[in-house]
Protein backbone atom coordinates (compact mmCIF):
# COMPACT_ATOMS: atom_id res chain seq x y z
CA UNK A 1 0.00 0.00 0.00
CA UNK A 2 1.46 3.78 -0.63
CA UNK A 3 1.41 6.61 1.50
CA UNK A 4 -1.67 7.92 -0.25
CA UNK A 5 -3.44 5.11 0.13
CA UNK A 6 -3.36 4.89 3.77
CA UNK A 7 -6.65 5.14 5.37
CA UNK A 8 -7.64 6.78 8.35
CA UNK A 9 -7.56 4.51 11.73
CA UNK A 10 -5.51 1.91 10.00
CA UNK A 11 -2.51 0.26 11.15
CA UNK A 12 0.55 1.96 9.47
CA UNK A 13 1.99 0.08 6.63
CA UNK A 14 5.83 -0.05 7.92
CA UNK A 15 6.79 0.42 3.93
CA UNK A 16 4.47 3.51 4.09
CA UNK A 17 7.16 6.01 3.37
CA UNK A 18 9.53 3.36 1.55
CA UNK A 19 13.26 4.98 1.69
CA UNK A 20 12.17 7.94 3.11
CA UNK A 21 11.63 6.13 6.00
CA UNK A 22 14.33 4.73 6.44
CA UNK A 23 16.61 8.62 6.26
CA UNK A 24 13.38 9.46 8.76
CA UNK A 25 15.20 6.89 11.37
CA UNK A 26 18.72 7.68 10.32
CA UNK A 27 17.99 11.59 11.30
CA UNK A 28 16.11 10.92 14.23
CA UNK A 29 18.68 8.72 16.10
CA UNK A 30 21.42 11.67 15.48
CA UNK A 31 18.72 14.74 16.40
CA UNK A 32 16.52 12.95 18.94
CA UNK A 33 19.48 11.73 21.18
CA UNK A 34 18.77 14.08 23.66
CA UNK A 35 15.81 12.84 24.86
CA UNK A 36 16.72 10.56 27.98
CA UNK A 37 13.73 8.41 27.61
CA UNK A 38 13.56 5.78 24.99
CA UNK A 39 9.79 6.28 24.80
CA UNK A 40 10.19 9.73 23.78
CA UNK A 41 12.93 9.25 21.05
CA UNK A 42 10.09 6.82 19.84
CA UNK A 43 7.15 9.11 19.64
CA UNK A 44 9.41 11.87 18.36
CA UNK A 45 10.43 9.85 15.34
CA UNK A 46 6.42 8.64 15.25
CA UNK A 47 4.91 12.36 15.14
CA UNK A 48 7.83 13.40 12.59
CA UNK A 49 6.19 10.30 10.19
CA UNK A 50 3.01 11.79 10.83
CA UNK A 51 3.94 14.66 9.56
CA UNK A 52 5.39 12.95 6.38
CA UNK A 53 2.44 10.79 5.84
CA UNK A 54 -0.44 12.89 7.27
CA UNK A 55 -2.49 14.71 4.10
CA UNK A 56 -4.45 17.44 4.55
CA UNK A 57 -4.53 19.17 8.13
CA UNK A 58 -1.41 18.38 10.63
CA UNK A 59 -3.69 18.34 13.30
CA UNK A 60 -3.15 16.01 16.62
CA UNK A 61 -6.13 14.26 15.81
CA UNK A 62 -5.34 13.51 11.80
CA UNK A 63 -1.95 12.38 12.97
CA UNK A 64 -2.95 10.16 15.08
CA UNK A 65 -5.38 8.82 12.47
CA UNK A 66 -3.34 8.01 10.15
CA UNK A 67 -0.70 6.52 11.95
CA UNK A 68 -3.18 4.32 13.28
CA UNK A 69 -3.25 2.40 16.97
CA UNK A 70 -0.06 3.19 18.09
CA UNK A 71 -0.22 6.85 18.14
CA UNK A 72 -3.40 7.60 20.34
CA UNK A 73 -4.40 11.35 19.92
CA UNK A 74 -4.44 11.88 23.70
CA UNK A 75 -0.77 10.60 24.05
CA UNK A 76 0.46 12.62 21.37
CA UNK A 77 -1.06 15.46 22.07
CA UNK A 78 1.02 15.44 25.89
CA UNK A 79 4.01 14.66 24.25
CA UNK A 80 4.08 17.55 21.84
CA UNK A 81 2.02 20.35 24.17
CA UNK A 82 2.63 18.81 27.81
CA UNK A 83 5.90 16.31 27.92
CA UNK A 84 9.07 17.14 29.44
CA UNK A 85 11.66 16.94 26.39
CA UNK A 86 13.68 20.41 25.49
CA UNK A 87 13.37 20.90 22.16
CA UNK A 88 16.74 23.80 22.00
CA UNK A 89 19.20 20.46 21.59
CA UNK A 90 17.34 18.68 18.68
CA UNK A 91 17.42 21.78 17.19
CA UNK A 92 21.00 22.08 17.69
CA UNK A 93 21.72 18.94 17.14
CA UNK A 94 20.11 19.45 13.40
CA UNK A 95 21.95 22.87 12.85
CA UNK A 96 25.32 20.13 13.01
CA UNK A 97 24.31 17.85 10.83
CA UNK A 98 23.13 20.24 8.42
CA UNK A 99 26.08 22.31 8.21
CA UNK A 100 27.96 18.61 7.77
CA UNK A 101 26.03 17.26 5.00
CA UNK A 102 25.00 20.57 3.55
CA UNK A 103 28.18 23.38 4.42
CA UNK A 104 25.60 25.92 3.76
CA UNK A 105 26.78 29.26 2.59
CA UNK A 106 24.82 30.97 3.97
CA UNK A 107 21.68 31.75 6.46
CA UNK A 108 18.23 32.74 5.55
CA UNK A 109 16.01 34.66 8.35
CA UNK A 110 12.72 35.04 7.20
CA UNK A 111 9.22 35.94 9.28
CA UNK A 112 6.20 32.86 8.71
CA UNK A 113 2.80 34.80 9.28
CA UNK A 114 0.20 31.97 9.84
CA UNK A 115 -3.48 33.18 9.89
CA UNK A 116 -5.66 32.05 12.14
CA UNK A 117 -9.60 32.03 12.41
CA UNK A 118 -9.78 31.93 16.36
CA UNK A 119 -7.90 34.16 19.07
CA UNK A 120 -6.79 31.21 21.21
CA UNK A 121 -3.67 29.92 19.69
CA UNK A 122 -0.74 31.00 21.82
CA UNK A 123 0.91 34.68 20.41
CA UNK A 124 -2.24 35.86 18.33
CA UNK A 125 -3.09 39.32 17.64
CA UNK A 126 -4.60 41.34 15.16
CA UNK A 127 -1.91 42.09 12.50
CA UNK A 128 -1.68 43.84 8.90
CA UNK A 129 -1.90 40.95 6.57
CA UNK A 130 1.58 41.69 4.28
CA UNK A 131 -0.15 40.25 1.21
CA UNK A 132 -3.68 41.54 1.72
CA UNK A 133 -3.18 44.63 3.93
CA UNK A 134 -5.82 43.72 5.79
CA UNK A 135 -5.83 43.54 9.46
CA UNK A 136 -6.54 39.52 10.63
CA UNK A 137 -5.58 37.17 13.78
CA UNK A 138 -2.34 35.90 13.16
CA UNK A 139 0.59 34.57 14.75
CA UNK A 140 4.10 35.68 13.71
CA UNK A 141 7.33 33.78 14.11
CA UNK A 142 10.44 34.35 12.75
CA UNK A 143 12.98 31.04 11.06
CA UNK A 144 16.04 30.52 10.41
CA UNK A 145 17.18 28.73 7.78
CA UNK A 146 20.67 26.60 5.95
CA UNK A 147 20.67 27.53 2.74
CA UNK A 148 22.39 26.26 -0.80
CA UNK A 149 21.77 26.71 -4.22
CA UNK A 150 20.09 22.84 -4.15
CA UNK A 151 17.87 22.89 -0.96
CA UNK A 152 17.17 24.90 2.24
CA UNK A 153 15.72 23.62 5.95
CA UNK A 154 15.02 25.51 9.03
CA UNK A 155 16.74 24.53 12.31
CA UNK A 156 15.82 27.20 14.62
CA UNK A 157 12.41 29.76 15.46
CA UNK A 158 11.41 32.00 17.52
CA UNK A 159 7.54 33.17 18.15
CA UNK A 160 6.83 36.63 18.90
CA UNK A 161 4.40 37.14 21.98
CA UNK A 162 2.55 40.13 21.65
CA UNK A 163 2.18 42.44 25.41
CA UNK A 164 -1.64 41.41 25.28
CA UNK A 165 -0.63 37.90 25.58
CA UNK A 166 2.45 38.51 27.98
CA UNK A 167 0.25 41.03 30.56
CA UNK A 168 -2.69 38.64 30.49
CA UNK A 169 -1.77 36.19 33.42
CA UNK A 170 -4.95 34.40 32.52
CA UNK A 171 -3.81 33.94 29.12
CA UNK A 172 -0.12 33.29 29.86
CA UNK A 173 -0.85 30.55 32.51
CA UNK A 174 -2.77 28.89 29.57
CA UNK A 175 -0.65 28.79 27.18
CA UNK A 176 2.23 27.98 29.71
CA UNK A 177 4.47 30.62 28.56
CA UNK A 178 7.79 30.48 30.53
CA UNK A 179 8.05 33.53 33.45
CA UNK A 180 11.42 34.38 31.90
CA UNK A 181 9.70 35.42 28.54
CA UNK A 182 9.21 39.19 28.86
CA UNK A 183 7.51 41.68 26.41
CA UNK A 184 10.30 42.79 22.99
CA UNK A 185 9.57 43.88 19.86
CA UNK A 186 9.22 42.11 16.74
CA UNK A 187 12.55 42.77 15.81
CA UNK A 188 13.96 41.53 18.75
CA UNK A 189 12.31 38.51 18.84
CA UNK A 190 13.96 38.20 14.98
CA UNK A 191 17.54 38.53 16.55
CA UNK A 192 16.88 35.90 18.85
CA UNK A 193 16.54 33.25 16.41
CA UNK A 194 20.61 34.76 15.43
CA UNK A 195 21.79 34.86 19.09
CA UNK A 196 20.86 31.93 20.34
CA UNK A 197 22.66 29.73 17.35
CA UNK A 198 25.52 32.05 18.22
CA UNK A 199 25.71 31.44 21.96
CA UNK A 200 26.93 27.99 22.55
CA UNK A 201 25.67 25.69 19.47
CA UNK A 202 29.68 25.53 18.16
CA UNK A 203 28.53 26.19 14.20
CA UNK A 204 30.58 27.65 11.91
CA UNK A 205 29.22 31.68 11.28
CA UNK A 206 27.51 31.95 8.22
CA UNK A 207 26.44 35.29 6.56
CA UNK A 208 22.90 35.87 7.19
CA UNK A 209 20.66 36.72 4.43
CA UNK A 210 17.33 38.80 5.68
CA UNK A 211 14.05 38.77 4.48
CA UNK A 212 12.49 41.07 7.05
CA UNK A 213 10.70 44.10 7.08
CA UNK A 214 12.79 47.76 7.27
CA UNK A 215 12.09 48.09 11.84
CA UNK A 216 13.26 44.06 11.57
CA UNK A 217 15.82 44.29 9.80
CA UNK A 218 17.56 47.42 11.75
CA UNK A 219 17.24 45.42 15.09
CA UNK A 220 19.03 42.23 13.58
CA UNK A 221 21.76 44.27 11.95
CA UNK A 222 22.74 45.32 14.98
CA UNK A 223 22.51 42.06 17.11
CA UNK A 224 24.61 40.55 13.90
CA UNK A 225 26.95 43.60 14.08
CA UNK A 226 27.83 42.87 17.37
CA UNK A 227 28.46 39.06 17.21
CA UNK A 228 31.05 40.02 14.26
CA UNK A 229 28.60 38.24 11.96
CA UNK A 230 27.84 39.49 8.25
CA UNK A 231 24.43 40.35 6.86
CA UNK A 232 22.56 40.84 3.56
CA UNK A 233 19.44 42.31 4.06
CA UNK A 234 17.20 43.42 1.55
CA UNK A 235 16.14 46.71 1.73
CA UNK A 236 12.87 49.24 0.06
CA UNK A 237 14.20 51.60 -2.27
CA UNK A 238 13.32 54.96 -0.35
CA UNK A 239 15.84 53.58 2.35
CA UNK A 240 18.02 57.15 3.38
CA UNK A 241 21.89 56.55 2.73
CA UNK A 242 24.64 58.62 2.79
CA UNK A 243 27.46 57.73 -0.24
CA UNK A 244 30.74 57.33 1.11
CA UNK A 245 31.89 55.32 -2.81
CA UNK A 246 34.82 57.23 -3.95
CA UNK A 247 33.44 56.82 -7.46
CA UNK A 248 30.53 58.65 -7.04
CA UNK A 249 32.22 62.06 -5.80
CA UNK A 250 28.92 63.94 -6.79
CA UNK A 251 27.05 61.79 -3.38
CA UNK A 252 29.45 61.76 -0.94
CA UNK A 253 28.25 62.64 2.21
CA UNK A 254 24.76 63.15 0.98
CA UNK A 255 21.85 61.96 2.16
CA UNK A 256 19.86 60.10 -0.40
CA UNK A 257 17.34 57.24 -0.83
CA UNK A 258 19.13 53.67 -1.91
CA UNK A 259 16.94 54.22 -5.72
CA UNK A 260 18.48 57.63 -6.12
CA UNK A 261 21.82 56.86 -5.27
CA UNK A 262 22.15 53.79 -8.01
CA UNK A 263 19.63 55.04 -9.81
CA UNK A 264 22.34 57.91 -11.51
CA UNK A 265 23.95 58.07 -14.90
CA UNK A 266 27.17 57.72 -12.75
CA UNK A 267 26.17 54.12 -10.84
CA UNK A 268 24.52 52.93 -13.32
CA UNK A 269 27.56 52.31 -15.37
CA UNK A 270 29.27 50.30 -12.39
CA UNK A 271 26.07 47.20 -13.78
CA UNK A 272 27.41 44.20 -14.89
CA UNK A 273 25.87 41.07 -15.96
CA UNK A 274 25.50 38.21 -13.08
CA UNK A 275 24.03 34.40 -13.80
CA UNK A 276 22.28 33.42 -11.19
CA UNK A 277 20.11 30.03 -10.91
CA UNK A 278 16.54 30.42 -9.67
CA UNK A 279 14.56 27.94 -7.85
CA UNK A 280 11.75 30.00 -8.28
CA UNK A 281 11.55 29.31 -12.32
CA UNK A 282 14.20 26.24 -12.14
CA UNK A 283 16.41 28.25 -14.70
CA UNK A 284 19.32 30.55 -15.12
CA UNK A 285 18.85 34.19 -14.68
CA UNK A 286 21.28 37.11 -16.01
CA UNK A 287 20.26 40.30 -14.62
CA UNK A 288 22.43 43.33 -13.88
CA UNK A 289 24.18 44.70 -10.95
CA UNK A 290 26.34 47.52 -8.89
CA UNK A 291 27.49 48.23 -5.86
CA UNK A 292 28.68 51.05 -4.35
CA UNK A 293 29.56 52.30 -0.76
CA UNK A 294 27.37 53.63 1.43
CA UNK A 295 26.94 55.20 5.23
CA UNK A 296 23.39 54.77 7.41
CA UNK A 297 22.21 58.05 8.95
CA UNK A 298 22.54 57.72 12.37
CA UNK A 299 20.13 55.83 14.61
CA UNK A 300 19.06 53.93 11.32
CA UNK A 301 20.84 50.93 11.77
CA UNK A 302 24.23 49.36 12.57
CA UNK A 303 25.77 52.43 12.08
CA UNK A 304 28.81 52.29 14.44
CA UNK A 305 31.22 48.94 14.64
CA UNK A 306 30.89 47.01 18.45
CA UNK A 307 33.02 48.16 20.81
CA UNK A 308 34.65 44.71 21.12
CA UNK A 309 33.70 42.66 18.57
CA UNK A 310 33.57 38.34 18.60
CA UNK A 311 35.09 37.61 15.57
CA UNK A 312 33.39 35.03 13.16
CA UNK A 313 34.94 32.18 11.57
CA UNK A 314 33.62 32.16 7.98
CA UNK A 315 33.56 29.77 5.14
CA UNK A 316 34.43 30.25 1.23
CA UNK A 317 35.60 34.22 0.75
CA UNK A 318 32.86 36.51 2.47
CA UNK A 319 34.51 38.41 4.94
CA UNK A 320 32.62 41.21 6.64
CA UNK A 321 33.80 44.72 5.21
CA UNK A 322 36.12 47.14 8.08
CA UNK A 323 34.26 48.91 9.86
CA UNK A 324 35.02 52.92 9.69
CA UNK A 325 38.49 54.29 10.19
CA UNK A 326 37.53 56.19 13.43
CA UNK A 327 35.88 55.42 16.98
CA UNK A 328 32.01 56.11 16.98
CA UNK A 329 31.93 57.26 13.40
CA UNK A 330 29.48 56.25 10.65
CA UNK A 331 30.16 52.30 9.47
CA UNK A 332 30.77 51.77 6.14
CA UNK A 333 28.41 49.30 4.14
CA UNK A 334 27.63 48.13 0.97
CA UNK A 335 24.63 48.71 -0.85
CA UNK A 336 23.81 46.32 -3.51
CA UNK A 337 21.09 47.07 -6.42
CA UNK A 338 19.36 44.90 -9.42
CA UNK A 339 18.72 45.76 -12.52
CA UNK A 340 15.88 43.08 -14.28
CA UNK A 341 15.81 45.71 -17.36
CA UNK A 342 18.48 47.88 -18.58
CA UNK A 343 16.51 51.14 -19.05
CA UNK A 344 14.82 51.03 -16.01
CA UNK A 345 15.64 51.76 -12.60
CA UNK A 346 16.96 49.45 -10.32
CA UNK A 347 14.20 46.76 -8.63
CA UNK A 348 15.59 45.50 -5.77
CA UNK A 349 18.10 46.45 -2.77
CA UNK A 350 20.09 45.13 -0.18
CA UNK A 351 22.67 46.23 2.39
CA UNK A 352 25.68 44.60 3.49
CA UNK A 353 28.68 44.64 5.79
CA UNK A 354 30.38 41.99 3.42
CA UNK A 355 32.68 43.09 0.55
CA UNK A 356 32.96 41.27 -2.59
CA UNK A 357 32.08 41.27 -6.53
CA UNK A 358 28.84 42.22 -6.97
CA UNK A 359 28.00 38.70 -8.52
CA UNK A 360 28.92 37.04 -5.59
CA UNK A 361 26.72 39.25 -3.26
CA UNK A 362 24.00 38.92 -5.39
CA UNK A 363 23.55 34.97 -5.92
CA UNK A 364 24.16 35.00 -1.70
CA UNK A 365 20.76 37.00 -1.99
CA UNK A 366 19.06 35.19 -3.93
CA UNK A 367 19.28 32.47 -1.60
CA UNK A 368 15.87 33.76 0.10
CA UNK A 369 14.36 32.53 -2.85
CA UNK A 370 15.67 28.75 -2.28
CA UNK A 371 13.67 28.96 1.24
CA UNK A 372 10.55 30.63 -0.46
CA UNK A 373 10.20 27.47 -2.81
CA UNK A 374 11.13 25.20 -0.38
CA UNK A 375 8.87 26.46 2.24
CA UNK A 376 6.07 26.46 -0.08
CA UNK A 377 6.40 23.12 -1.51
CA UNK A 378 8.16 21.30 1.45
CA UNK A 379 7.85 23.04 4.75
CA UNK A 380 4.06 23.62 4.30
CA UNK A 381 3.75 19.91 3.11
CA UNK A 382 5.20 18.72 6.51
CA UNK A 383 2.72 21.36 8.77
CA UNK A 384 5.68 23.80 9.43
CA UNK A 385 2.42 26.30 9.81
CA UNK A 386 -0.16 24.29 10.92
CA UNK A 387 0.34 23.84 14.59
CA UNK A 388 -3.40 23.74 15.89
CA UNK A 389 -2.62 23.88 19.63
CA UNK A 390 -2.59 26.64 22.27
CA UNK A 391 0.53 25.71 24.36
CA UNK A 392 3.90 27.46 23.56
CA UNK A 393 5.90 24.87 24.33
CA UNK A 394 3.80 22.75 22.22
CA UNK A 395 4.19 25.36 19.09
CA UNK A 396 8.02 25.01 19.91
CA UNK A 397 7.85 21.32 19.35
CA UNK A 398 5.91 21.07 16.48
CA UNK A 399 7.91 23.49 14.55
CA UNK A 400 10.76 21.32 15.39
CA UNK A 401 9.70 18.18 14.94
CA UNK A 402 8.19 19.69 11.49
CA UNK A 403 11.91 20.91 10.98
CA UNK A 404 13.16 17.32 10.89
CA UNK A 405 10.47 16.47 9.05
CA UNK A 406 11.44 19.13 6.35
CA UNK A 407 15.37 18.00 6.44
CA UNK A 408 14.49 14.52 5.44
CA UNK A 409 12.12 15.02 2.50
CA UNK A 410 14.34 18.14 1.27
CA UNK A 411 17.41 15.85 1.21
CA UNK A 412 16.49 12.91 0.34
CA UNK A 413 14.90 15.09 -2.95
CA UNK A 414 18.40 15.84 -3.41
CA UNK A 415 20.10 11.79 -2.20
CA UNK A 416 22.77 11.93 -5.02
CA UNK A 417 23.89 15.35 -3.84
CA UNK A 418 23.57 15.17 0.15
CA UNK A 419 23.73 12.24 2.03
CA UNK A 420 21.71 11.67 5.27
CA UNK A 421 23.74 9.63 7.03
CA UNK A 422 26.68 11.61 9.44
CA UNK A 423 29.72 12.31 7.75
CA UNK A 424 32.72 10.44 9.28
Amino acid sequence: MSAGLVRPGHPLPTDALGDLGDSLGTLCDLVLASMQRSDQRAKGELYARGLLLTEGTKSMRNIALHLGPEARGQSMHHFISSSTWDWRPVREALARHLERVLAPPAWVLRPMVVRKDGEHSVGVTRRVDPDSGRIVNSQRAYGLWAASRQLSVPFNWSLHLPADWLEDRVRRNRAKIPERWGTITPGQCAGRVLTEVLDGWGLTARPVVLELGSEESAAVMTACSATGVPFLARIPGGTPLSGADPTLPDRSGQEITAQQLLGGVAARTLRRPVQWWDPVEETARTTLAAAVQVRLPRGRGPDRPPARPRPATLPGPYRPSRPGPQPGSPRTLTLLGEWSDIRSWPTEFWLTDLTGPPGRLLRLAKLARRVDRDFAEVGEQVGLAEFKGRSFEGWHRHATLASVAHAVRALAATAGAYALEPSA
